[in-house]
């Protein structure tokens, strides 16, 4: 091999492992630069933007172009820039999303550039196969572990919870985005299954022990796709392997050219394992519908928040001398969907915090254990002894149910009773001395707002701003404002890929991204059953598909683990109908 010919491979090096590398994204960059921080997934990407553009020139060959209706994404791009530029607020946070869905786009011509064989296509799919697998381990160790490890801190700020269930995240930021890298790279484990089912060179042996592995391993995926508790996930695999398969099946069925390309029959085997794959899903989801508490109260309520729903009815006031305990009456109605147990792990207990009214601090906590189990849609009623501080004063008295270590209730559902309680000086002349340790007091946190409120208030913004939007990545940090509370979650968007583009970027930038995703899912659908249709062509259409289907529900885009997966399987697609016709 000359060196020309050793230079060639050096992109699909590169890529292959930018592709490994997109689920293990050091969480603080290398460094940064005004608006750019440099990761370690965009030390890479550079590099293999650098070695392209090396080989390219060195080696003489020439550009390749897409098809002519990603010239769309121009005048996108220049939407991006100007709906940040005239953005009413947080201007630099607007162009510095523009740029990180400008370099996807980069990502994805880079990639028709590098993908050139058959072979460059495998490895960079074997890349993002085992990097997703790599980072699925890890997940279901620690989920299975039910303790977060610290040193996966280096690549997220936290594990994410639902109440005391760990949702499988690994090295993701965020459980969803694990849930969405399983959900496009799983197709690519299907297809390698079935190039070993159809290899004539290996012995059969070697054969079935391969494809029983291959098996185990997608059991594992789709196992992990389930314990990240995203509904949308296993659906959306669900959906997209019954659209392909049917699709494959309508086309063999009516397919009229000669017999001696075999094509109607092939296209009835793939869907029938496309039709596996949905089925072997979907068993999957039954199983642990049947065997996973959390699972069970996840599928069965719209979010977390549903869990912790309480009534409580308590004294509007009381007056007590300083030190003195009085029996009191407090009802609790389980509104959620949680069985309060008191006596499991972690308990779930009935709870009050003492609040100094001038001083804001807070004077201690108090529990009591419920009698006995409490159903969802149970009343308890509960004779229990308030003890009152040692200081005089005028307090309030928060009551609310407390999920320990967990969460108090009213962190989720944003419910709390108070009582204002008097406290007046001990009724014997004996001084009391203050023997509770007071700390600053708290407030509860406001609860994510659903999908509907998100929804409903990026659709008032977009009408307020129906042209240029309000920049790209800016909805997060404006929308609490609108709720009356400017400091809520700011990782939050509008949990809808087609609303966020219209909120952020308004008509002038949501139409023509708009365009080149329809035209590139009739591209898909058009070349899905036709002659030179292959499993691992079929394996990347699922995979964009599977973004355009979950992005209903969620959006993708500005986290390079799922964004630039996106636009790298854009160009996988791509790179596929121009560089051959057999992919298998």
């Amino acid at each position: 091999m000359n060196i020309s010919q050793r230079l060639s491979r050096l992109p699909v090096i590169c890529l292959t492992l930018l592709a490994f590398s997109l689920p293990f994204e050091l969480d603080q960059p290398l460094w940064q630069v005004g608006l750019v921080s440099i990761t370690n997934v965009e030390l890479v990407f550079a590099l293999t933007l650098l070695v392209t553009a090396v080989t390219l020139v060195h080696t003489h060959t020439r550009l390749r172009w897409p098809d002519h209706y990603w010239l769309w994404l121009l005048p996108f791009g220049l939407a991006l820039l100007l709906a940040a530029l005239f953005a009413p607020m947080y201007q630099a946070n607007a162009f510095k999303a523009a740029l990180r869905l400008m370099s996807g786009i980069m990502l994805a011509l880079l990639t028709l550039q590098i993908v050139r064989q058959r072979r460059d296509g495998y490895l960079v799919a074997m890349g993002l196969l085992a990097g997703g697998l790599l980072a699925v381990g890890i997940g279901m160790w620690e989920s299975y572990g039910y303790q977060e490890m610290p040193w996966l801190s280096l690549f997220r700020a936290k594990v994410t919870v639902a109440g005391q269930y760990i949702r499988l995240t690994g090295p993701f930021d965020y459980t969803n985005q694990a849930a969405m890298f399983i959900e496009a790279t799983l197709p690519f484990l299907l297809a390698l299954a079935w190039a070993v089912a159809g290899s004539e060179n290996m012995p059969r042996t070697r054969r079935r022990a391969l494809l029983l592995f291959l098996t185990v391993l997608m059991i594992i995926y789709i196992q992990a796709s389930v314990m990240t508790f995203s509904r949308a996930s296993f659906a959306t695999i669900i959906l997209v392997s019954l659209l392909l398969a049917g699709w494959l099946w309508c086309r063999a069925a009516i397919w009229r050219q000669p017999a001696k390309w075999r094509q109607p029959a092939k296209w009835q085997q793939m869907s029938a394992w496309w039709l596996a794959l949905a089925l072997l899903t979907g068993l999957m989801t039954t199983v642990n519908f049947a065997s996973s508490s959390g699972f069970r109260l996840r599928l069965q309520s719209g979010n977390e928040d549903q869990w912790y729903l309480a009534e409580l009815e308590t004294p509007a006031t009381l007056t007590l001398a300083a030190n003195e305990s009085v029996r009191v009456m407090v009802t609790a109605v389980n509104e959620g969907r949680l069985i309060w147990h008191s006596e499991s792990t972690p308990p779930i207990l009935l709870g009050a915090r003492w609040v100094n009214q001038e001083t804001e601090r807070e004077h201690g906590e108090a529990r009591w254990p419920f009698p006995r189990p409490v159903m969802p849609g149970q009343k308890v009623q509960m004779s229990i002894t308030v003890r009152a501080p040692t200081q005089p004063g005028a307090y309030d008295l928060y009551w609310d149910v407390v999920q320990e270590d967990i969460t108090w209730f009213g962190n989720k559902s944003g419910r709390v009773a108070a009582t204002t309680v008097s406290v007046t000086p001990p009724k014997t002349n004996t001084a009391v001395t203050p023997t509770e340790t007071t700390r600053p007091g708290w407030s509860y946190s406001t609860p994510i707002p659903n999908r509907r409120v998100l929804w409903t208030l990026g659709w008032q913004m977009w009408q307020e701003r129906p042209w240029l939007g309000i920049g790209f990545d800016n909805f997060r940090l404006l929308y609490g404002a609108r709720l009356g509370n400017p400091h809520m979650n700011d990782t939050i968007h509008t949990n809808n890929w087609y609303l966020e583009m219209l909120v952020s970027l308004g008509l002038l930038g949501a139409i023509p991204f708009l365009i080149w995703l329809f035209c590139l899912v009739i591209d898909l659908l058009r070349h899905i059953g036709r002659q030179h249709t292959t499993m691992w062509s079929l394996a990347v259409s699922a995979g964009l598909l599977a973004f355009l289907v979950h992005g209903f529900l969620d959006f993708f885009l500005l986290f390079n683990a799922t964004g630039l997966l996106f636009w790298l399987l854009a160009g996988l697609w791509t790179a596929e109908k121009k560089s051959y016709a057999d992919w298998n």
